[in-house]
């Protein structure tokens, strides 16, 4: 029989091995290079960490002893506090790239040194302590440092397929760092290691160099999108403080970090009792290192999931601290080797694998950016400052009090306490905020809602899924996306078949994310769904999930016959690849933009035309295609507003500066106003300065009053800003939006700050101004009621008709003045509160409004209590009499008083209704009142103000 030959090439051998990664990890073509150099990078770091750490606590325990570990703990906490501030200033101040090289330049630097000093006995003591404080700055810089690389060279969607391949890099480091230093501390010695640990880390400042050259170098933009772009509130400290689950989160990580100090003290000092030779310590270490390592992959890969799918969150976050508690007691009353060994292995095992998965997804009804930033204050501050704690407890408990190694586990004890209290609080608090969402997600279609008093957070989401109305299942489908669990997958795929299109849609977005699911088949029917955006998501579905066949999908739908079917395959291709230079080559994207436009000319069916432009206008946008924005730049100056609106979304996706200015001039036109808003609020918070610069050109109204809806839109404390700014605008409906714009902002994003005081300014502001108005309204009627009653000359018509025109804007202001002050209370109370009570205030029925008057009533602090309830009730009487003003303490200024105070304020509208009236006057006093205003910048104000001179000087 004849035998097959294989010849193994490299180039075979390479395909294999993508061939692998492809089919395990999903690294793409365009992927590789960058993927497998950040892996490298994080594995050098972290060998690196695990070579010198365990050396270190060998030479520190062998310097001074156990007993100096507590004030050294105190140390690092404040040397790692002033570190967060100087390097977020430094950060401020020097391009990211540079401060990374510098600080892994130095980091070798000092390693080398240390290890000089080390090896030629120079003040060893001092650079003992010294590097011991180092390292654990180390730990946290290098890896933070990292991160952050890591989200700026890969996008959002390739960073949840590729973060755990380059993730598995830092958990093989951290395996390969501890069995190294086990084997090569007894050979070389342990200060030795330092010259080694300073050889790995030397090649992440090449890689570093060219991961940013080849990724970020040649891509950078003033713009950086909407989700890049994010601003959020004053400061991480205030964000917890006023969140309940945040709070508790942030006790959680704290309690933790205070345990484990005590429990690394334990195993440290039953360790060093056991192990007297200093090399030996460290090899100990070392092994023992990976060990955690090793085992916490371990439970990571095959128990983790089961763990927390079955018992859901709120049991599983009792995992770790039960397994310390064990340990603590085995310490206490058989202190040994084994007992210390166990502790921190339940403490390091447990901590990177169940108990991680269950604070991410504690986090989960918390808005992603609120939860990065806060995230980065809990793991930085929260973290330092119980470190410090930590220490202090122990000076306190070994020093102070001289107890033994085994009666720490006594504190142990009394801390788990207090992590059981924030597991129990944390838990309540996370099912809470599902149940609040998911109620008024039902609340807004007027269905009933779904009681999840009784059931766990994943069998009420479950059951959402199973009976919920579609805006219940969107909403719970979007937040459960950001961490798939395995209970929600059937009734997810079971969605797939629901009649609404945009819920199968969501569906198919939703199952995306589970890597180890493969409904290949069942997606591949859904590709001729009748729903358009059901399509689209068929196709980004399988092209994540079927790496092998995904080439000849595209091959097949890009140029078939179904227009319908060819623009889903195109747009689905567009966004996937849309950083990705490689791919775009592979599938060679802009031939297929080319051959298509190509096509348009040949295109008789009108709809037909219109459906390819659309698509490829998105698809040039998404897919970030340069070379053919002159088609979206066409698109805009298009005559069908169809296809301005499809190249005004297109600018939005592709976010060039090139299409701002073009955008802005869409602005004003009513047609396109959702669009626009949606296409600059993309471009994120750098879009702001160049609003700010339209608010400052002088007659371009109807730009500046669409801005606001624009820069709600942007979720960023400067928005708020910007909008707080705007309430200062000379334009009453500028005014107005603004603060409509402001009441939004606070109910998408709640985690923004609004200054509580500057608000309260801004109502009794308000307060003050309607008093004026009812006072001004009160007047001119009585003026009119005596003016018609006295039936005088023709020219009192014309002042009769005058303050009846002036009255009419008046009656509008005090209307818009009660809005805009229930505006005001919704920034400092709930706004789905203040916004139902003033509905009922805007009721025709006397018992409703009076109703509302009683709900503001309990609601409102004693000082806006007593400014604003007596204006409620005075304004929803028919007439205003002098015994209403004179309860209000209302002082009824003289006619030409009235006139100063309403030409002194910033309302155009009645400013020149005022003037109009005054030119029916006599007298030199209004003479020298018009002629205040005949120089106003405003033309308008001065026009009316010159011919009311005329009129006067004629009749005086």
């Amino acid at each position: 029989m004849e035998q097959i030959q294989f010849s193994w090439t490299n180039e075979t051998i390479g395909k294999a091995i993508k061939f692998l990664l492809a089919k395990t990890f999903d690294l793409r073509e365009g992927e590789y290079r960058r993927a497998f150099l950040m892996q490298l990078n994080i594995f050098l770091i972290i060998s690196t960490l695990l070579v010198v750490k365990p050396a270190v606590n060998g030479l520190f325990i062998s310097e001074f002893g156990v007993q100096s570990l507590p004030l050294a703990f105190v140390v690092v906490a404040l040397c790692a506090t002033g570190l967060s501030v100087f390097y977020s200033r430094r950060l401020v101040k020097t391009p990211f790239q540079i401060l990374i090289r510098r600080t892994m330049g130095i980091s070798v630097i000092t390693l080398v040194v240390f290890g000089l000093l080390l090896t030629f006995h120079i003040l060893v003591s001092w650079v003992i302590y010294l590097f011991y404080i180092w390292v654990a700055l180390f730990a946290v810089l290098s890896a933070s440092q990292f991160w952050i690389l890591a989200n700026l060279v890969f996008n959002s969607r390739e960073a949840k397929r590729l973060f755990g391949f380059i993730g598995a890099g830092a958990i093989a480091g951290g395996i390969f760092g501890g069995y190294l230093t086990s084997i090569l501390a007894p050979a070389l010695g342990t200060e030795n290691l330092l010259f080694v640990s300073a050889f790995l880390l030397v090649f992440t400042i090449p890689i570093t160099k060219v991961v940013w050259r080849e990724s970020l170098g040649l891509h950078s933009s003033a713009f950086k999108g909407k989700n890049e772009g994010k601003a959020i509130t004053d400061s991480p400290f205030t964000l917890i403080r006023k969140s309940k689950h945040l709070t508790y989160l942030a006790g959680i990580v704290g309690v933790s970090v205070i345990v484990a100090k005590l429990v690394d003290y334990q195993f440290n000092a039953i360790a060093a009792s056991e192990i007297t030779n200093p090399d030996d310590l460290t090899a100990f270490f070392g092994l023992w290192f990976s060990n955690f390592n090793l085992i916490s992959l371990v439970i990571q890969l095959f128990i983790t999931r089961k763990v927390v799918g079955t018992f859901g969150v709120g049991t599983s976050l009792f995992f770790l601290p039960g397994g310390i508690f064990v340990g603590a007691l085995l310490v206490l009353f058989l202190p040994s080797l084994f007992a210390a060994v166990f502790i921190k292995l339940a403490d390091g095992s447990l901590k990177q694998s169940i108990n991680k998965s269950a604070v991410e997804l504690l986090a989960l009804p918390i808005p992603i950016n609120i939860k990065n930033k806060a995230k980065t204050f809990i793991d930085v501050f929260v973290d330092s400052v119980a470190t410090g704690i930590g220490g202090l407890i122990l000076i306190l408990l070994v020093n102070g009090f001289n107890l033994s190694t085994p009666f720490i586990s006594l504190m142990i004890l009394v801390m788990l306490g207090v992590w059981f209290y924030f597991a129990l609080n944390v838990r309540r608090e996370y099912i809470h905020s599902f149940q609040l969402k998911i109620r008024q997600s039902g609340h807004d279609q007027g269905m009933r809602t779904i009681d999840l008093s009784n059931e766990s957070v994943i069998s009420g989401l479950i059951r959402v899924l199973e009976k919920g109305n579609g805006k219940q299942l969107m909403w719970v489908l979007q937040k459960s996306r950001e961490h798939p669990n395995e209970r929600l997958f059937l009734p997810v795929k079971k969605l797939l078949f629901h009649p609404e299109g945009l819920v199968r849609a969501e569906a198919l977005h939703n199952l995306y994310f589970y890597r180890n699911k493969n409904l290949n088949e069942t997606v591949r029917t859904m590709i001729s769904d009748p729903v358009q955006e059901v399509k689209i998501r068929a196709f980004e579905y399988l092209l994540e999930h079927d790496p092998m066949g995904r080439r000849n999908l595209m091959q097949q739908y890009l140029n078939h016959s179904d227009d319908k079917l060819s623009g889903a395959a195109l747009l689905s291709l567009a966004g996937e690849i849309r950083d990705n230079p490689e791919l775009k080559k592979q599938y060679e994207l802009r031939q297929v933009i080319a051959h298509k436009i190509a096509g348009l000319r040949t295109q008789s069916n009108p709809d037909v035309l219109q459906y390819n432009t659309r698509v490829l206008l998105e698809a040039i946008g998404k897919g970030h295609l340069s070379s053919y924005f002159s088609f979206i730049e066409k698109g805009l100056n298009h005559t069908d507003p169809v296809i301005v609106n499809h190249a005004i979304k297109a600018a939005g996706f592709a976010i060039s500066a090139e299409f701002i200015d073009k955008l802005i001039q869409f602005i004003p036109d009513i047609r396109y106003a959702p669009q626009v808003a949606t296409a600059l609020a993309a471009y994120g918070v750098e879009i702001l300065t160049i609003l700010d610069a339209q608010m400052q050109l002088a007659d371009n109204f109807e730009i500046h009053r669409r801005i606001p809806a624009i820069v709600e839109n942007i979720e960023s404390q400067r928005s708020v800003k910007f909008l707080f700014g705007l309430l200062n605008s000379e334009d009453f409906q500028v005014r107005n939006e603004a603060l409509a714009s402001l009441n939004n902002l606070k109910q998408r994003y709640p985690y923004l700050h609004f200054d509580k005081k500057l608000v309260l300014r801004r109502i009794l502001d308000e307060a003050r101004l309607l008093q004026d108005t009812l006072s001004i309204m009160y007047l001119e009627t009585e003026l009119t009621m005596k003016e018609v009653a006295d039936a005088q000359q023709p020219e009192s018509t014309d002042l009769t008709e005058a303050r009846k025109s002036l009255i009419v804007l008046l009656e509008r202001r005090l209307d818009g003045g009660l809005e805009r002050i229930f505006r005001l209370l919704g920034l400092k109370f709930p706004v789905d509160e203040i916004s139902t009570a003033y509905k009922s205030f805007q009721s025709n029925k006397p018992d409703i409004r009076l109703s509302s008057i009683e709900f503001l009533e309990n609601l409102l602090d004693a000082r806006l209590k007593r400014v604003l309830i007596p204006i409620f009730e005075t304004s929803i009487l028919d007439t205003i009499s002098k015994e209403a003003l004179n309860q209000l303490n209302i002082h009824v200024p003289d006619e030409i008083t009235c006139y100063t105070m309403l030409l002194a304020g910033s309302d155009v509208k009645i400013k020149l209704a005022v003037l109009y009236l005054i030119g029916f006057q006599h007298g030199p006093q209004y003479i020298q009142l018009a002629k205040n205003y005949f120089d106003s910048p405003n033309p308008k104000i001065s026009d009316f103000a010159g011919r009311a001179l005329e009129r006067l000087e004629k009749t005086t």
